[in-house]
Protein backbone atom coordinates (compact mmCIF):
# COMPACT_ATOMS: atom_id res chain seq x y z
CA UNK A 1 0.00 0.00 0.00
CA UNK A 2 2.54 2.82 -1.29
CA UNK A 3 1.10 4.14 -3.86
CA UNK A 4 0.38 7.77 -3.76
CA UNK A 5 -3.03 8.56 -4.12
CA UNK A 6 -4.65 11.30 -6.35
CA UNK A 7 -5.29 14.88 -4.27
CA UNK A 8 -8.46 15.44 -3.49
CA UNK A 9 -8.95 17.87 -0.54
CA UNK A 10 -12.81 16.49 -0.34
CA UNK A 11 -12.10 13.08 0.00
CA UNK A 12 -9.07 14.07 2.47
CA UNK A 13 -11.32 16.11 4.39
CA UNK A 14 -13.94 12.92 4.75
CA UNK A 15 -10.90 11.12 5.51
CA UNK A 16 -9.95 13.88 8.00
CA UNK A 17 -12.77 13.57 10.26
CA UNK A 18 -13.07 10.02 10.49
CA UNK A 19 -9.76 9.41 11.46
CA UNK A 20 -9.58 12.97 13.88
CA UNK A 21 -12.80 14.03 14.29
CA UNK A 22 -14.63 14.35 17.60
CA UNK A 23 -16.68 10.80 16.96
CA UNK A 24 -13.60 9.47 15.10
CA UNK A 25 -11.49 6.31 15.26
CA UNK A 26 -8.52 7.84 17.11
CA UNK A 27 -11.26 9.29 19.73
CA UNK A 28 -12.79 5.98 19.97
CA UNK A 29 -9.29 4.41 20.36
CA UNK A 30 -8.77 7.17 23.14
CA UNK A 31 -12.10 6.21 24.82
CA UNK A 32 -11.51 1.95 24.88
CA UNK A 33 -8.39 2.46 26.25
CA UNK A 34 -9.66 4.41 29.05
CA UNK A 35 -12.20 1.73 29.24
CA UNK A 36 -10.02 -0.94 29.18
CA UNK A 37 -7.65 0.33 31.60
CA UNK A 38 -10.60 1.00 33.67
CA UNK A 39 -12.02 -2.42 33.55
CA UNK A 40 -8.67 -3.96 34.21
CA UNK A 41 -8.92 -3.24 37.32
CA UNK A 42 -12.62 -3.05 38.32
CA UNK A 43 -14.29 -5.88 36.09
CA UNK A 44 -11.58 -7.96 34.62
CA UNK A 45 -13.98 -10.26 33.27
CA UNK A 46 -14.56 -7.60 30.71
CA UNK A 47 -10.70 -6.54 29.79
CA UNK A 48 -10.51 -8.75 26.99
CA UNK A 49 -13.61 -6.82 25.25
CA UNK A 50 -12.19 -3.75 25.50
CA UNK A 51 -8.82 -4.44 24.81
CA UNK A 52 -10.29 -5.89 20.97
CA UNK A 53 -11.87 -2.53 20.66
CA UNK A 54 -9.15 -0.70 21.67
CA UNK A 55 -7.14 -2.62 18.95
CA UNK A 56 -9.21 -2.78 16.69
CA UNK A 57 -9.62 1.11 16.89
CA UNK A 58 -5.76 1.85 16.52
CA UNK A 59 -5.54 -0.35 13.35
CA UNK A 60 -8.66 1.44 12.11
CA UNK A 61 -6.61 4.73 12.68
CA UNK A 62 -3.60 3.38 11.10
CA UNK A 63 -5.64 2.48 7.84
CA UNK A 64 -7.10 6.47 7.72
CA UNK A 65 -3.52 7.70 8.49
CA UNK A 66 -1.49 5.96 5.90
CA UNK A 67 -4.66 7.00 3.50
CA UNK A 68 -4.54 10.60 4.38
CA UNK A 69 -0.41 10.97 3.97
CA UNK A 70 -0.69 8.62 0.44
CA UNK A 71 -3.60 11.46 -0.78
CA UNK A 72 -1.06 14.56 0.46
CA UNK A 73 -3.09 14.96 4.00
CA UNK A 74 -2.04 15.15 7.17
CA UNK A 75 -2.53 12.50 10.16
CA UNK A 76 -2.66 14.55 12.90
CA UNK A 77 -5.41 14.76 15.54
CA UNK A 78 -7.85 17.58 14.48
CA UNK A 79 -11.20 17.22 12.25
CA UNK A 80 -11.15 18.91 8.82
CA UNK A 81 -12.35 22.20 10.48
CA UNK A 82 -8.78 21.70 12.27
CA UNK A 83 -10.86 21.34 16.08
CA UNK A 84 -7.92 19.45 18.09
CA UNK A 85 -8.93 16.00 19.82
CA UNK A 86 -8.12 15.92 23.40
CA UNK A 87 -9.32 13.99 26.58
CA UNK A 88 -12.35 16.26 26.90
CA UNK A 89 -13.81 14.23 23.84
CA UNK A 90 -13.35 10.80 25.88
CA UNK A 91 -16.91 9.94 28.42
CA UNK A 92 -15.13 8.73 31.59
CA UNK A 93 -18.16 7.01 32.47
CA UNK A 94 -17.03 4.18 35.20
CA UNK A 95 -20.37 2.65 35.35
CA UNK A 96 -20.81 -0.78 32.97
CA UNK A 97 -24.01 0.11 31.55
CA UNK A 98 -23.17 4.25 30.69
CA UNK A 99 -19.79 2.58 29.09
CA UNK A 100 -22.28 0.32 27.00
CA UNK A 101 -24.65 3.05 26.44
CA UNK A 102 -21.63 5.06 25.16
CA UNK A 103 -19.86 2.67 23.16
CA UNK A 104 -23.12 1.64 21.29
CA UNK A 105 -23.75 4.67 20.24
CA UNK A 106 -19.93 5.47 19.43
CA UNK A 107 -19.82 2.53 17.50
CA UNK A 108 -23.43 2.87 15.57
CA UNK A 109 -22.55 6.53 14.85
CA UNK A 110 -19.20 5.33 13.67
CA UNK A 111 -21.21 2.74 11.17
CA UNK A 112 -23.34 5.53 9.71
CA UNK A 113 -20.16 7.56 9.52
CA UNK A 114 -18.20 5.38 7.63
CA UNK A 115 -21.19 4.24 5.10
CA UNK A 116 -21.66 7.61 4.28
CA UNK A 117 -18.44 8.42 3.20
CA UNK A 118 -18.30 4.93 1.24
CA UNK A 119 -20.85 6.38 -0.62
CA UNK A 120 -19.12 10.26 -1.89
CA UNK A 121 -15.80 8.45 -2.61
CA UNK A 122 -15.10 6.65 -5.49
CA UNK A 123 -11.59 5.88 -5.29
CA UNK A 124 -11.15 2.18 -4.86
CA UNK A 125 -8.20 1.95 -2.80
CA UNK A 126 -10.27 4.11 -0.63
CA UNK A 127 -13.10 2.45 -0.77
CA UNK A 128 -11.47 -1.03 0.09
CA UNK A 129 -9.78 0.67 2.98
CA UNK A 130 -13.45 1.73 4.42
CA UNK A 131 -14.92 -1.16 3.53
CA UNK A 132 -12.58 -3.04 6.15
CA UNK A 133 -13.03 -0.12 8.52
CA UNK A 134 -16.76 -0.69 8.62
CA UNK A 135 -16.68 -4.56 9.11
CA UNK A 136 -14.08 -4.00 12.67
CA UNK A 137 -16.31 -1.37 13.59
CA UNK A 138 -19.20 -3.66 12.79
CA UNK A 139 -17.98 -6.73 14.26
CA UNK A 140 -16.59 -4.50 17.99
CA UNK A 141 -20.42 -3.66 18.13
CA UNK A 142 -21.14 -7.54 18.10
CA UNK A 143 -18.71 -8.04 20.54
CA UNK A 144 -19.57 -5.28 22.92
CA UNK A 145 -22.91 -6.66 23.07
CA UNK A 146 -22.60 -10.34 23.98
CA UNK A 147 -19.87 -9.26 26.31
CA UNK A 148 -22.22 -6.84 27.96
CA UNK A 149 -25.26 -9.47 27.85
CA UNK A 150 -23.17 -12.57 28.87
CA UNK A 151 -21.93 -11.07 31.43
CA UNK A 152 -25.06 -9.28 32.74
CA UNK A 153 -23.22 -5.70 32.73
CA UNK A 154 -26.47 -3.94 32.31
CA UNK A 155 -27.76 -4.23 35.70
CA UNK A 156 -24.78 -2.74 37.38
Amino acid sequence: MSEILKLNSYYEGLLQNLFGGAKGCFSNFMNFFYQYNQVKIFSPENAACMQILYETELKNCEMLSQLLIRSGGDNRYFSSSRKYLSGFNIDYSKAASKMFVCDVELLEIGIIEVKNVLQKIENKIIKEKLKIILENKKNELKILKETFFRNNMLKK
